[in-house]
């Protein structure tokens, strides 16, 4: 097979001798971030693709054909036509490592600017409104809550272990399969969504968007929030229809929820998540949890290291699709993982 990875971003030359050092010839944009017309005219001869957030289709596909592998570099994957591409025989795999603790970090911000209420104590100092002790402000500790985690994965671990330091309660998980480990180390029960959305205080939702996970957090489940309960969503935006969440809104002046992800992105100006009467119950920002200072780089460099291993092996140690094969001989794993 011929060594030869399109990267829709620009490399550094560390990234680029990286590549050089196991005989695998790049083709670069001079951009930042590659377009998509650049793509199609030089994804030919590519072998494999290096991917950021560029929606990779069937026509693009079409257009690859030598392509034997496609390294997201990112968690998600949604913007890949992964069913196609295994159709095809094309190996995909994500880049989930580095990102996990910036948005893990990002849910624990969410948690204690909610529970405390931190961004309606600081509107009420610049709305100059401060007369008085403010009651109304008058927040709740984590101590003895009981977390719910919907996607126990690498985010949903972490954000777990990171709560279990403020001495909360029980935690609940919901997940594909069993993780006895988890239940283990973290004394975790798993649960149903019915229980996690009557019983926890807290619910974290972190599962990734395809056709298994699609629709699987409706109204009629939101509707069965525990009283004075917090929702905070850092997985897909599709998993939660905007009108659901209004719903709620509407319907449940007690809860209060954190979003990162929406189901439109950019967020559009006319979203009708952008009532003013939502501000005590919302707080938003802009899909920023995952990319952080220190981990844009890392997942960069894991992304290609991940790609090495696929030339030399023809395996992968994140695949996503069946025309992967997974290793479990990953060397210096913990290179970049610092």
């Amino acid at each position: 097979m011929n060594r030869v990875v399109l990267s829709t971003f620009k490399l550094n030359e560390n990234m680029i001798s990286m590549l050089k050092s196991n005989f695998i010839d790049s083709i670069i944009p001079q951009e930042r971030v590659a377009n998509r017309e650049w793509i199609e005219k030089n994804i030919g001869d590519a072998t494999s693709v290096l991917l950021t957030f560029i929606k990779f289709d069937k026509e693009l596909i079409d257009k690859a054909s030598n392509l034997r592998v496609i390294i997201a570099t990112s968690s998600g994957y949604d913007h890949i036509d992964v069913e196609y591409a295994e159709s095809k025989g094309i190996c995909v795999a994500n880049q989930p490592e580095a990102i996990a603790h910036s948005v893990a970090e990002h849910a624990i911000g969410m948690t204690i600017s909610l529970t405390k209420r931190i961004i309606q104590g600081d509107r009420y100092i610049w709305n100059r409104e401060w007369n008085g002790f403010p009651y109304f402000l008058t927040g709740n500790l984590l101590k003895d809550k009981n977390i719910g985690i919907i996607g126990m994965g690498r985010i949903g671990v972490l954000i777990a272990s990171y709560l279990r330091n403020f001495k909360i309660g029980k935690i609940l998980y919901y997940s594909r399969k069993r993780k006895p480990e988890i239940e283990i180390l973290l004394k975790a029960e798993p649960a149903s969504l019915n229980r996690i959305f009557s019983e926890a205080d807290i619910i974290y939702l972190t599962l990734p968007y395809s056709e298994k996970t699609q629709g699987l957090i409706n109204r009629n489940l939101l509707m069965k929030m525990k009283e004075g309960s917090i929702l905070i969503s850092l997985g897909r935006g599709k998993l939660l229809k905007t009108e659901d969440i209004v719903y709620l809104l509407n319907n449940r002046k007690d809860l209060m929820l954190g979003l990162d992800v929406f189901e439109d992105e950019p967020l559009p100006l006319d979203s009708p998540l952008l009532n003013d009467k939502f501000k005590s119950q919302l707080l938003l920002t802009p899909h920023i949890s995952g990319p952080s200072k220190e981990t844009s780089q890392i997942t960069m460099y894991m992304a290609i290291k991940q790609l090495i291993s696929y030339y030399e092996t023809e395996m992968v140690w994140n695949p996503v699709n069946n025309s992967c094969k997974e290793s479990h001989d990953i060397k210096e794993y913990w290179e970049f993982l610092k």
